[in-house]
């Protein structure tokens, strides 16, 4: 499968390096408004514009990882040259743009996929196998936070670019695990301080199981932390994963990723991983599939669907009411 990447910052770089080790994928060409840069990736075609790159060379498959406000035009670009597209999360910048680009895949007979490399961290793989093998009994509850202590800089600085604030940036992360570990969202309640720009915010999910989800974070932790542990409640054990990205932003040397409490005590899992290999597994997964003719791991209807658990916690914010799912999506389709 000939692939494309567009966007060679940090992300990029990872994604560079996933495709490069999968074998089921050859790095075609490189695009990236800094030539230097693109040239640095070795001996891929470079481009300095998307269009020119879809226009010159015959791919399979274009790599997005582009700031979000740019996903909806690149995407459908891709698709209507007859690529398939893989985009880093969030699928796009609103449901609008989502909509646009899985009805340019309808159209075209192309697939949509998307990175949410959490899913594939170790000990989170690990956790929804304790769930769903019920070995910590019935859901009642899960908890994720993200306590970071500094904004981030560049282009995450300004709304209109991410979409939002630290929920639509980094808080995306704590959103689809959430859904992945819960299972489906039927109503959403939200506090933050400024939403659609906000610097602190606390969601609370209530799924269809009948289980609480709270997901909840801030930019004024103390100077220097990143803390995005995920806690989980059972009617028979609880489990707390210390962090994915804090292994890789902070210094979290001697603890364990993953701890258990089940008959009455704590244990440690054997469960491991890092940020940076799950970035990895969740490209070369995702390429593996789109090969191989099959559904990639995350659909563009799935990563549509965490759009729209954000979109339903800032109306929840701004408006201070609960919002219902069904009827969000109804009033959204009207």
């Amino acid at each position: 499968m000939r692939v494309g990447l567009v966007g060679l910052g940090e992300i990029g770089a990872h994604h560079l390096a996933a495709i490069r080790g999968c074998a089921a994928a050859e790095l075609a060409a490189v695009c990236d408004l800094d030539e230097d840069l693109a040239r640095g990736a070795g001996d891929a075609v470079v481009h300095t514009d998307v269009a020119r790159m879809l226009a010159c060379e015959d791919l399979d498959l274009l790599d997005v990882c582009l700031p979000h406000s740019l996903h909806r035009e690149v995407a459908v670009m891709a698709l209507e040259a007859g690529c398939d597209v893989l985009l880093e999360k969030p699928l796009a910048l609103d449901l609008d743009g989502c909509d646009a680009i899985l009805e340019a895949a309808a159209t075209a007979g192309r697939r949509v996929a998307v990175s949410h490399n959490q899913l594939f961290y170790g000990p989170h793989r690990r956790l929804a196998e304790l769930l769903s093998g019920g070995e910590l009994g019935e859901l009642r509850a899960l908890y994720a936070r993200l306590w970071v202590g500094g904004r981030y800089g560049g282009w995450r600085t300004d709304p209109a670019i991410v979409g939002g604030g630290l929920l639509m940036d980094a808080g995306v992360h704590r959103v689809y695990m959430l859904r992945a570990l819960g299972g489906p969202v039927r109503a959403v309640t939200a506090t933050m301080d400024r939403p659609r720009a906000e610097e602190s915010f606390s969601v609370s999910f209530e799924f269809e199981s009948g289980a609480i989800g709270v997901a909840q974070g801030s930019y004024h932790g103390p100077e220097g932390t990143f803390d995005d542990r995920i806690d989980a409640v059972g009617e028979l054990g609880s489990a707390m994963v210390a962090g994915c990205e804090a292994f890789f932003e902070g210094d979290l040397r001697g603890v364990a990723p993953l701890r258990t409490r089940l008959a009455g005590g704590w244990a440690e899992d054997p469960a491991t991983g890092s940020w940076e290999e799950s970035v990895r597994d969740s490209v070369q997964s995702t390429l593996d599939a789109l090969a191989g003719g099959a559904e990639p791991p995350v659909t563009g209807a799935a990563a549509r669907e965490t759009v729209a658990l954000i979109e339903a916690a800032y109306l929840a914010a701004e408006e201070g009411e609960t919002v219902r799912l069904q009827e969000h999506e109804r009033t959204e389709a009207r």
